[in-house]
């Protein structure tokens, strides 16, 4: 676990004289510029912010970025990151890219049979990872059996209060009992405190408790499932709704299919939905999560784990040899995890055992621009072909509800040019089909 870093490779030094201009502007006379030029970035600036940030207005310190290196950490610590919605993200795609040769993350405080146990699992997964590969299964379906402890590397950008947030989860919040995210949290704490001495101690302070998630008592062994999606709740006449809006706005609601598309939709922003999204991979989940103007419900990764159930990639039934390999594996990850738990393992380090393609139900709120949205990119024929199957399953969901509107959505090619260039699957839809 010691190879963990996450390390801040960018940051403005200058956008510490532009939160002190930020405290100053609010209560003092002068135009914008005088208040930059009377700001230095030296203690004086630093006493200001801090009285600011203690008095609660925090939007002073957004405009203070930060680009973080997370290097080598496990795909855990991934999903657990990207949950910042205020924040940007690059990751290094295992749809593309070969992780044979990732490694993986080893918990600290493993005692020698359970360091052996764990050494030995993880490994014969990635073997069958390169062996399914080796059968002629893609790279994308190949690694639903790579373990959550396999090593990931991704970029992230957020505002400072973003990170305030971010390291305060990862110390204080739904974190703290899992020594990789804690431990990173303080390598990014002590970072920042040379930019910003005490400001995160302060905010510990205040910190808001946070409830634990229950976690599974036992694990088990589950089997192949289909997933699905269901709609839990949505605006009655929402076609109606929309035409008051657009005649508060002042614009014509007569054509719904042109609101749709306009250039500044605010009216959708007002209806929203939520959905279940059942039997999902892990993998899975990070695409949903990676929409950040959703509001996610996500149960703790190890209980996909412990119910082990899994998604099977038709590309692996296509291959006797490789669905055989695909299934053991399953099967052997539920016993190592099984005597892993026998032998002390915290349910937290079990977290690691789960793979790629175990399930997991979420539950997933969203306003009707970033439905558009949602489908736009997930129905598309380059999408993942998971994602691809439960977006339209929500889709043909809504348009049984209200077609007016959801027979005018869908992917993007039905509306122009096709967004991935070269990448295109040379197959666009018209919009006429819907």
């Amino acid at each position: 676990m010691n190879q963990s870093k996450a390390i801040i490779i960018v940051e403005n030094r200058e956008a510490l004289r532009v939160a002190a201009s930020a405290a100053r502007i609010s209560t003092q006379q002068g135009t914008a510029l005088e208040m930059f030029e009377a700001s230095s970035g030296d203690g004086r600036d630093l006493k200001l912010i801090g009285k600011v940030l203690s008095s609660g207005h925090k939007s002073v310190i957004e405009h203070q970025t930060f680009s973080i290196a997370f290097n080598d950490v496990s795909v855990f610590v991934e999903q657990f990151a990207i949950e910042s919605r205020l924040a940007s993200f690059t990751v290094k795609s295992r749809r593309y890219v070969d992780f044979a040769g990732a490694g993986f993350v080893l918990p600290e405080g493993l005692n020698g049979e359970q360091r052996a146990l764990y050494d030995a699992t993880m490994r014969a997964r990635f073997a069958d990872y390169e062996q399914l590969m080796a059968l002629g299964v893609p790279k994308e379906d190949a690694r639903f059996l790579l373990p959550y402890c396999l090593r990931s590397n991704f970029y992230m950008t957020l505002n400072a209060r973003e990170l305030i947030g971010l390291i305060g989860g990862m110390l204080y919040g739904r974190g703290k009992g899992f020594p990789e995210i804690e431990a990173l949290g303080m390598q990014l704490k002590e970072q920042f405190d040379a930019l910003y001495p005490g400001v995160i101690d302060r905010e510990a302070a205040h910190y808001p408790e946070y409830a634990p998630m229950a976690l599974p008592e036992a694990i088990h062994a589950g089997a192949d499932r289909v997933g699905d999606a269901g709609l839990l709740s949505a605006c009655d006449d929402a076609a109606g709704y929309l035409r008051d809006m657009c005649a508060f706005t002042g614009r014509s609601g007569d054509d719904i299919a042109a609101l749709l598309t306009d250039a500044r939709p605010r009216e959708l922003e007002l209806v929203g939905y939520t959905f279940r999204v059942k039997r999902v991979s892990l993998a899975c989940v990070t695409h949903f999560t990676r929409h950040r103007m959703v509001s996610l419900l996500v149960p703790p990764v190890v209980r996909g784990l412990a119910e082990g159930d899994y998604v099977l990639p038709e590309s692996v039934r296509a291959i006797p040899e490789a669905e055989a390999v695909y299934r053991r594996a399953f099967r052997a990850q539920a016993e190592a995890a099984q005597r892993a738990q026998a032998l002390g393992m915290s349910m937290q380090d079990l977290s690691y055992f789960a793979l790629s393609g175990h399930q997991l139900d979420l539950v997933l709120g969203m306003n009707l621009r970033q439905v558009v949205h949602f489908m736009r990119l997930r129905t598309c024929n380059r999408a993942q072909w998971e994602i691809r199957g439960v977006a339209w399953k929500m889709l043909n969901l809504l348009r049984e509800r209200e077609p007016e509107i959801f027979n005018h959505v869908g992917p993007s090619c039905a509306y122009g040019p096709c967004p991935e260039g070269r990448m295109s699957c040379g197959r666009p839809y018209r919009k006429e089909k819907f």
